[in-house]
């Protein structure tokens, strides 16, 4: 089953009399379950393409459609929705509120879309555990690592328990030995609990924690492959 599909998508920017054709006629689908890895030369379009694939932009030709839905058809509360229940991000940087503790960065979605926490007890202790930071829960980010930052963004990315991940370098400001660490991490929420991820990437060694691998070219898809 796709649970994404990308049909002739094309991103131009205008700024004054200049166009900067960015993505180029991009078909691509992700099944459910799978964890692709999105690389290619800085500039050729790997993060504009995430954002696309997130609802976080709109092509400027072509359909983007998750789980049957293509997201132009969508309002914009509706695509809100979409962004809050159906899927997660992480980034580089952690954007974590510095003076919220852990549990409440983790909550920040909830209190955003209204929620009550006292409901979802349970799914945030969940998250603490899946990152493995239930004795930290009270800490700040300030007390934190970079990686225990990152594992905080990750739970809140989980938080509404989506089905598809969207990661852009998500180990980018780490050291080596925290970055696999991450995408150890990543791999189990991608196998244990059947998410399906899209990573963009710029280092092979964290490409090769997904299943397939897209190369990205000014603009253009050059290859699909599996990753063995």
């Amino acid at each position: 089953m796709n649970v994404i599909e990308v049909k002739k998508v094309n991103r131009i920017f205008v700024n004054g009399k200049e166009k900067s054709h960015v993505l180029k006629d991009i078909d691509l689908t992700v099944e459910k379950g799978e964890f692709i890895s999105i690389m290619g030369p800085s500039g050729g379009g790997k993060s504009t393409l995430l954002y696309l694939l997130g609802g976080l932009d709109m092509p400027s030709s072509g359909s983007v459609t998750i789980n049957g839905t293509d997201l132009s058809k969508l309002k914009d509360k509706e695509l809100c929705k979409m962004r809050n229940n159906d899927i997660g991000f992480v980034f580089q940087f952690y954007n974590l509120v510095p003076n919220l503790n852990v549990e409440d960065n983790i909550s920040l979605p909830l209190m955003i879309a209204g929620k009550n926490r006292s409901e979802y007890k349970d799914r945030l202790d969940e998250c603490l555990k899946i990152i493995g930071m239930e004795d930290k829960r009270k800490l700040t980010p300030r007390e934190l690592s970079g990686g225990q930052q990152q594992r905080v963004a990750i739970a809140r990315s989980l938080v509404f328990d989506p089905d598809i991940l969207f990661l852009d370098e998500p180990i980018g400001n780490l050291d080596t030995q925290n970055g696999m660490r991450i995408m150890e991490l990543f791999r189990e929420i991608n196998k244990k609990y059947n998410k399906t991820i899209v990573q963009v990437t710029h280092s092979e060694d964290a490409a090769k924690y997904g299943t397939k691998l897209v190369k990205l070219v000014d603009g253009q898809i050059r290859s699909v492959t599996d990753i063995a």
